[in-house]
């Protein structure tokens, strides 16, 4: 690799970044893209992935969650209408657990045996 200017190697990489997206979304993975661009972008593969990361990746985040903002509790009226539970989910009951401090000493050393052969 053959130094340049500082930031040429992110001029390489947005002018290449429509087929870097096109080749991502064809399922080709990173070091495949990376070897096969690696003559003209002229940076390092952990570089690449950084540059992925922030022109690609997380632009696309920005514009794919459509965040609401939360309404203000104070001045929303609250609902007296309780809704009842869903049919498709039970209420959670716990377990009983059943402690005994004196363990049988039977069970203690079929606890301890080796595993039974086949």
């Amino acid at each position: 690799m053959t130094p340049s200017k500082k930031g040429m190697a992110r001029v390489r990489f947005i002018a290449l970044k429509d087929v870097i997206i096109k080749e991502l979304e064809q399922g080709y993975n990173r070091t495949d893209i990376f070897q096969k661009h690696h003559d003209a972008l002229l940076m390092s593969y952990s570089q690449f992935t950084r540059h992925i990361q922030k022109f690609i990746v997380q632009p696309s985040l920005a514009h794919s969650t459509n965040v609401q903002p939360i309404p203000n509790l104070a001045t929303t009226p609250c609902s007296t209408v309780e809704e009842p539970p869903s049919p498709k989910r039970r209420s959670f009951t716990a377990r009983p657990v059943h402690f005994d401090p004196d363990p049988d000493p039977d069970k203690i050393k079929h606890w301890l045996s080796p595993a039974p052969k086949d």
